[in-house]
């Protein structure tokens, strides 16, 4: 498949440069909100320029929103954001066929970029949080320690947004992107491709598509909503967890490369052995503990290694998060090992 677009007029032509930039897919007609969700607005603010504004505070640049359903009007109003930040406007010519197609214009408009990667969220996404998105360049980076060629933000073990894809898996994913499908049938297909970033505590990834949503978005991001509780202990902390190898570890450390945390570990062919957790008292109460841990289980998932959690955080942890339990080896393998 050969990535193709077609650019609006509005906007200036954004300069090229390396990094990652924004695409903001808004361009549904927002069938079961009643009108586009690009358009509703919480606290007075559309949640398309509330999307923008996410991903560059984050660091992407430049932000490519991608329109369909009101176009004007959303590009009208993604527009008047070019004075604060690089955005691109592009439309879906077949938008109405589902998120696919959305997907399949910010790649193709991303491809005239000379970026490295492309950061995906969707609008109707309101607690997101720039964090996020911070994170997912920064794990993306050079000794960020996710080499793979895909990325998402996870919380409490799950996947989630926003995502990130590098370059050389755009046409793959463009192709899967189908229907009302985007990237996550490419993503579920390749898992080893991917890597689950952990971002508990920055922000959630739920949306809203009807009005009650809507009304529990402006309430606050735990009222009346389904699913784990939101944890915001770490909101305003961003960490990046890479494995030392040569100190057998895994080490959340600050953006100015303070470490906060470690998770210690004994590694064997086929498994893998946590033996201790450490949060640096100063980090105390801010996530960091779960952070490492779903990084360090993630890890583990990744390599194929099955895990024996003798540390009692680690074992607790997997209890809260049975999404992990499958990685666990039962109790023969632990104690033949």
């Amino acid at each position: 498949m050969r990535l193709t677009s077609t650019p609006t007029d509005a906007g200036p032509r954004v300069g090229r440069r390396p990094g990652a930039a924004g695409l903001l897919l808004a361009a549904g007609a927002g069938r079961r909100m009643g009108r586009p969700k690009a358009l509703v607005e919480i606290d007075g603010e559309p949640l398309v320029a509330r999307g923008i504004r996410l991903l560059a505070d984050g660091g992407a640049r430049p932000v490519v929103v991608i329109a369909g359903a009101a176009a004007p009007q959303v590009e009208a109003v993604a527009a008047a954001l070019t004075t604060v930040t690089p955005v691109r406007l592009v439309r879906a010519q077949r938008w109405a066929e589902g998120l696919g197609a959305s997907l399949r214009a910010g790649l193709a408009a991303a491809a005239d970029l000379d970026v490295d990667a492309v950061v995906v969220a969707l609008v109707d996404q309101p607690d997101l949080v720039a964090a996020a998105v911070r994170r997912l360049i920064g794990a993306a980076a050079p000794g960020g320690g996710y080499p793979h060629p895909a990325l998402t933000a996870s919380y409490q073990g799950r996947a989630g947004h926003p995502v990130l894809l590098r370059r050389a898996v755009w046409e793959r994913v463009a192709a899967s992107a189908v229907g009302d499908v985007g990237a996550r049938a490419w993503l579920r297909a390749h898992p080893a491709e991917v890597g689950l970033v952990p971002c508990d505590g920055l922000g959630s990834p739920r949306d809203v598509d009807t009005p009650a949503d809507l009304a529990a978005s402006r309430a606050g991001p735990d009222h009346g909503r389904r699913g784990p509780r939101d944890l915001r202990e770490d909101a305003d902390m961003e960490l990046s967890v890479i494995d030392n190898p040569d100190r057998h570890r895994h080490e959340a450390r600050t953006p100015e490369g303070e470490l906060a945390g470690l998770v210690q570990y004994q590694r064997r062919p086929d498994r893998i052995v946590f033996v201790h957790t450490e949060v640096l008292p100063e980090y105390e109460g801010r996530g960091v503990g779960s952070a490492l841990a779903a990084a360090a289980l993630d890890a583990a998932r990744q390599q194929g290694l099955a895990v024996i959690p003798e540390c009692p955080y680690i074992r607790g942890y997997i209890d809260r998060h049975p999404d992990y339990a499958d990685l666990v080896a039962d109790v023969g393998e632990s104690r033949s090992g």
